[in-house]
């Protein structure tokens, strides 16, 4: 145990770093716990939160570096006003919520004053300003954006480029279906489309705190060993970046029965939220629900002298009164931006002609988004597994899943998150603005949103699966695997009576049923002794480092996917070969294409023989396995370089090694369908990677937690505590992290603010 100094704290307070570096502190009440925090998070994490606070004001390029991305960044982040009415936001908030939220903003204020400024922050000339309730709304607006929004925007994006790519109307339907029934594409190809993010932004985007897939579950008392519910959760996230995006702690104060309350779990540097946890009386994870809260829209617009430009709505046109936001660059000229808005979303660029436009919408712009934070915060306080259940059902963004176990044994799972009511079932394509009956009609009732509570079979689990209102009604957009939910429903089906152990194993699956069940439909069309066909017919769909058969199926697999769909009447070869490898992934375009290759028929594949087109793409598959005899292991092209956030390029730099700024090459397991979800997104310039970025499982029987997390507590490369966890991460070792110590003498401070 290490004792930490907090010595411009203000609270009476106990703090010491266990073991394995994780803060735990103890103070003399809730509020004063998230004072500490604050404290925390500062001392541990100054550079990460302000830098994310920055970037998502849109003033990285004025504040951090004028770099091409950063602007990029700058123009989307403005535009789309994630920063503005933020103050209205706070004055919206309960006093029960707002108390505790600047309770940890002077602890972030606090606790930031010894230290003045960080390295990076000194490199760069940044001064970090005071944190208070507009920041920490501010972060959380960029957390549902920036992964969710965003990435449902891109996905959209593919689609509308394929339309206008003139691939073939029925094949797409085909592909697409049911998302794409009685949809015109005549006016999608006359849509002038803005340039799309770059894959520099899109690095950016995946540097910053944002959610964008996981897995959860739950288990009941009939099911677990212990008698007791068991809860795990792995929120998967870049993982390749140092320090890591979570920051871990044990906040204690007395609870109100005379004994101590607790509160751990991985929380988000610049916010007083836990996104997975526990207390004594509950625990909880969530999942990214693929919901679709934004939507493209087509905008007909024409000049005016007096406007500038107008829209139409139905025969009338309407005057557009932009606003200028001021693109701030370090040893530049400003750039100015104006910025089309109206009653249905926001122009993606600055018009230059006259025409169709596209225009897009958040449903987290809505007043009142920021009782989100009340949510989090709330859920601590809770009970039981029932009330969180009411708790987060009401929360506005981002759109989750979450899933909790309590001391008595209770299990559920609740969606969250406003979702837009559309005239249509799908807002997969644009529609046109001009018609009233396709703009939004309000949100989806809370009451509606899918839940299970206490289910028969004994368990609850999620892993960005599709999803459904009570109706039937779907909650996405375009299809979404489900290959990592099925996995765990398969696993806890089997385990009679599950341990912790059992949990932690399932966090590390690396068992693909997308190999699984795709192979057999594949290895048909081959002769008995052909090369691939011999070589994956025994294989068993594991994706762990040393395995030879993951390498060659991802290879087979996608020569098929190029035969099949980007010939030259399809998608096209280079489309298709950017869209299917790890430059350009597109789980949605993935998605759909598995689901058509066990059909017998198709459009796809009409004229053409579909076995010969699997013949002749496991016949270049041998031809690259004939290139290398010995054969590959998934850890000769699915390893990565853990780099730091901060001051590190491409990875695999030997300067950064030296400098302690990169890790050597780092097997990955998994790949994007199984349960440890080893993604690996590489380009010439750069590595992206996505992947179970904590890992959590609690036995609701103890005051127990056992975690691990690719990283450690503090964002300084030269701390012991910088990677404190990644050997765990790697291996598959957990830590306890535990809620319930006999209580140890407070230090007093000289002055509290909180009053006393």
């Amino acid at each position: 145990m290490e004792r930490l100094e907090l010595k411009a704290a203000r609270v009476e307070h106990t703090a010491y770093r266990d073991a394995a570096g994780v803060p735990h502190v103890e103070a003399r009440s809730w509020h004063e716990a998230l004072y500490l925090l604050g404290y925390l998070h500062a001392v541990d994490r100054p550079t990460q939160m302000h830098f994310a606070r920055t970037v998502a004001s849109g003033r990285a390029a004025e504040r951090i570096a004028n770099r091409p991305e950063l602007v990029e960044m700058d123009r989307l982040l403005r535009r789309s006003g994630i920063q503005r009415g933020l103050s209205d936001e706070v004055g919206m908030l309960s006093a029960d919520v707002l108390a505790p939220l600047e309770a940890y903003c002077r602890g972030v204020n606090d606790g930031l004053a010894p230290i003045g400024r960080t390295l990076p922050m000194w490199a760069v000339g940044f001064r970090p300003d005071a944190w208070n309730a507009e920041a920490v709304l501010l972060i959380g607006n960029l957390l549902s954006f920036a992964g969710l929004a965003v990435g449902e925007q891109e996905a959209e994006r593919v689609l509308l480029e394929l339309i206008q790519l003139g691939v073939d109307d029925e094949r797409l339907r085909e592909l697409f279906r049911p998302y794409l029934d009685g949809v015109d594409f005549a006016p999608l190809r006359e849509v002038r489309m803005a340039r799309q993010l770059s894959d520099d932004a899109l690095e950016v985007l995946a540097d910053l705190p944002r959610l964008a897939g996981s897995n959860a579950w739950a288990i009941g008392p009939a099911r677990s060993a212990t008698g007791a519910a068991l809860l795990a959760s792995d929120p998967h996230l870049e993982v390749n970046r140092l320090p890591a995006i979570w920051y871990e702690v044990v906040l204690r104060w007395p609870a109100k029965d005379g004994g101590t309350d607790y509160a751990l779990g991985a929380t988000l540097p610049g916010c007083p939220l836990m996104a997975v946890g526990r207390t004594p009386r509950l625990s909880w994870g969530v999942t990214y629900m693929h919901a679709n809260t934004s939507d493209y829209f087509i905008e007909d617009i024409r000049p005016d002298a007096a406007a500038g430009w107008q829209y139409r709505r139905g025969d009338e046109w309407i005057g557009y009164q932009p606003r200028i936001e001021r693109i701030q660059r370090k040893g530049a000229e400003p750039l100015v931006e104006r910025v089309y808005a109206n009653d249905v979303g926001v122009l993606t660029e600055e018009p230059t002609e006259a025409g169709k436009h596209l225009s897009v919408a958040w449903v987290g712009s809505r007043p009142g988004r920021g009782a989100s934070i009340g949510a989090w915060l709330q859920v601590i306080s809770a009970e039981s597994t029932e009330q969180a259940m009411r708790v987060v059902k009401k929360s506005p963004h981002p759109s989750l899943v979450w899933v909790f176990a309590d001391r008595q044994g209770h299990i559920g799972k609740q969606a969250s998150g406003w979702l837009p009511v559309r005239a249509r079932a799908s807002g997969l394509v644009p529609v046109p603005a001009w018609d009233p009956t396709n703009h939004w009609q309000g949100v989806v009732p809370a009451e509606r949103l899918p839940r299970e509570y206490d289910p028969s079979r004994g368990f609850v689990a999620s892993a960005n699966e599709e999803m459904y209102l009570a109706d039937g009604a779907p909650l996405h957009s375009h299809g979404l695997h489900d290959y990592r939910r099925r996995r765990i429903d398969e696993r806890l089906t089997e385990l009679a009576h599950a341990t912790v152990e059992d949990m932690q194993r399932l966090q590390y699956d690396v068992t693909s049923l997308h190999a699984r069940e795709l192979l057999p439909v594949l290895l048909t069309h081959l002769d008995e002794e052909h090369v691939v066909r011999r070589r994956l017919e025994h294989w068993d769909h594991r994706f762990d480092p040393a395995s030879e058969g993951a390498p060659l199926f991802i290879a087979f697999y996608r020569l098929v996917l190029l035969e099949i769909f980007g010939a030259e009447q399809g998608i096209g070869w280079r489309r298709m070969l950017y869209l299917t490898t790890r430059i350009g992934y597109s789980a949605m375009l993935l998605t759909a294409c598995d689901r058509m290759l066990p059909k017998v028929t198709s459009a796809w594949w009409q004229d053409r023989d579909k076995g010969a087109l699997i013949r002749r793409a496991a016949d270049r598959a041998a031809e690259e396995l004939a290139r290398n005899p010995a054969g590959q292991r998934w850890s000769d092209v699915n390893a990565f370089h853990f780099i730091n956030r901060f001051y590190s390029g491409r990875g695999g730099s030997i300067t950064g090694r030296l400098l302690g700024y990169e890790s050597s090459r780092t097997p990955m397991p998994g790949c994007h369908a199984t349960l440890f979800q080893g993604h690996l997104k590489a380009t010439a310039r750069r590595e992206s990677t996505f992947a179970p970025s904590y890992h959590f499982v609690a036995d609701l029987s103890t005051d127990t937690a056992w975690t691990n997390l690719p990283g450690g507590p503090s964002e300084n490369h030269l701390s012991k505590w910088y990677q404190s966890d990644v050997a765990r991460w790697r291996t598959g070792g957990y830590k306890p992290l535990v809620g319930a110590v006999p209580p140890t003498p407070l230090v007093t401070p000289a002055r509290s603010p909180f009053g006393g």
